[in-house]
């Protein structure tokens, strides 16, 4: 029934998709998660202190609506760029039903953030496809993407990402990729000048380059034993919704199934950002939420 009333592009849905983001919210709060704490990357860092001002309530409500506008956001994007045979909102309700699977999601957290600016780049690079002016959507997507990796330094391994998505989606333009490298290089300039501004310049780069990423890929953090099922669940209908894809898909328009193929090159990116990551903590694998709960909706 749930699934059926969100099969529409009504605004119905959209209430109940806020009530139950609330919901999840409050239950998440009354358990154990709350703020990670600093973690050395300057925007992250930044936000860790402001949020220290604020009182618990307050903190608890923007991490809400910063989490419900990605649904909404993700499910405009998808809809926008016709990634789904049809429209509705079930991608908005699949990305909070895999937060919900994997409690930890809803933890203020570096990914938060990341993929906040994750969708705003998909907007970006999915327009790219036949776009007689790429040049400036280029910049944007590849500067937004940059701006990840200040927030969570194994985000540079979405920089493939980057470039898999202007190899797809557009001829190639010497112009083009000069711009996009620009975009990619110049947050990291700008931080790299603060610090040297406030001569922190060595601790940034010992930070960045000698333990931001961890050089020793561990895969015994990989599975939760207590979140078994909700890794069972979740990927049985990513399996089944990829068998599903395979059936339908040359019905599709040129334009879906490039960003499809996409969306599946995403996720094993992500995966892989995750194993370099010197955190350990299972938030770390909703960078992987977005594209897997597109997919979710496309088998619903």
């Amino acid at each position: 029934m749930l699934i059926q009333s969100f099969r529409t592009t009504q605004i119905f849905p959209l209430v109940i998709l806020i009530i139950l983001s609330a919901a999840m919210w409050f239950v998440s709060k009354s358990g154990t998660y709350g703020i990670v704490g600093e973690t050395g990357m300057p925007l992250y860092d930044l936000v860790v202190r402001t949020l220290a001002f604020l009182p618990v309530g307050l903190t608890t409500i923007v991490a809400f609506l910063l989490f419900t506008s990605q649904a909404i956001h993700i499910n405009h994007v998808v809809n926008k760029h016709e990634v789904l045979y049809k429209q509705s909102w079930l991608p908005a309700l699949m990305y909070l039903i895999v937060a919900g699977l994997f409690p930890p999601f809803l933890s203020i957290h570096p990914i938060l953030f990341v993929n906040s600016l994750l969708i705003f780049v998909f907007d970006k690079l999915f327009s790219l496809y036949k776009n007689q002016s790429p040049l400036a959507l280029s910049f944007d997507g590849a500067f937004l993407l940059s701006m990840t990796a200040l927030f969570y330094l194994p985000a540079v391994f979405l920089f493939v990402f980057y470039i898999l998505c202007i190899l797809i989606l557009r001829p190639f333009s010497w112009r083009l990729w000069i711009v996009s490298f620009m975009g990619l290089f110049l947050p990291f300039f700008f931080a790299f000048f603060f610090y040297f501004w406030n001569d922190e310049l060595m601790s940034f780069y010992e930070y960045v380059f000698v333990s931001g990423i961890n050089r020793k890929i561990d895969l015994s953090h990989i599975f939760n034993v207590k979140y078994v099922l909700s890794v069972v669940i979740v990927g049985g209908l990513f399996v089944l919704s990829l068998l599903k894809l395979q059936t339908n898909y040359f019905k599709n328009v040129t334009k879906s199934r490039l960003i499809q193929q996409l969306l599946v090159l995403l996720i094993p990116i992500g995966i892989l950002s995750v194993l370099f990551s010197r955190d350990e903590s299972l938030y770390r694998y909703s960078i992987i939420a977005l594209p897997v709960s597109i997919y979710l909706a496309y088998y619903f």
